[in-house]
């Protein structure tokens, strides 16, 4: 899997259109932002990166040849729900404090990229520990515009989509990995994808 912004944007629909269409008022700004919250960590956790190829950098820890065999290999992000409180809490306050930039969302969705520290490959024998840093933070401008110009809920989850999704694969793991098969070790350094 990868990043996918149809999923984004599908789930962004859903849940703002949930809470629209709640006639009874059964759910709350909370239920909004853990919905909200829920969307981007159902993106994310798709969330891969890539080892270098055609030389990965890995070195044999006996005898120090190059590892070959995990160059090119993509490693999926691992543990990523565990930023959904802090995002469901970023979230409340900017509804409460009426952002209309909605900069509070955009730093927890910066914060919560940073705690995507673990990769692996499906048999978890190539892991990858380090950091995700987000190099260019969503900007909710566009979407924020398009909902003021009297936008649907599509137009806006669209344009919020776009800006999630670009934040994220401009976003760069950097860290340390190792394959348990091969012993060896070396850097994992590469965009989100």
């Amino acid at each position: 899997m990868a990043l996918n912004k149809n999923t984004l944007q599908q789930n962004l629909i859903d849940n703002f259109t949930t809470i629209r269409d709640d006639t009874e008022g059964k759910f709350t700004q909370k239920d909004s932002a853990d919905g909200l919250a829920q969307a981007i960590v159902n993106y994310a956790k798709d969330a891969e990166v890539q080892i270098p190829a055609p030389v990965s950098g890995f070195i044999i820890t006996a005898g120090g040849a190059p590892d070959a065999t995990v160059a090119g290999m993509k490693l999926k992000v691992s543990g990523v729900e565990i930023g959904k409180q802090a995002l469901v809490s970023q979230i409340m306050a900017s509804f409460k404090l009426m952002d209309p930039t909605m900069n509070l969302i955009s730093l927890s969705i910066v914060t919560f990229a940073a705690l995507m520290l673990n990769f692996s490959n499906t048999t978890k024998t190539v892991n990858a520990v380090g950091a995700t840093i987000m190099a260019a933070p969503p900007i909710f401008l566009p979407s924020t515009k398009k909902g003021m110009d009297g936008g649907s809920i599509v137009d806006v989850c669209n344009e919020m989509a776009k800006v999630i999704d670009t934040s994220f694969k401009a976003s760069i793991f950097t860290g340390a990995g190792t394959n348990a098969t091969a012993v060896s070790l070396g850097p994992v350094i590469g965009t989100l994808v």
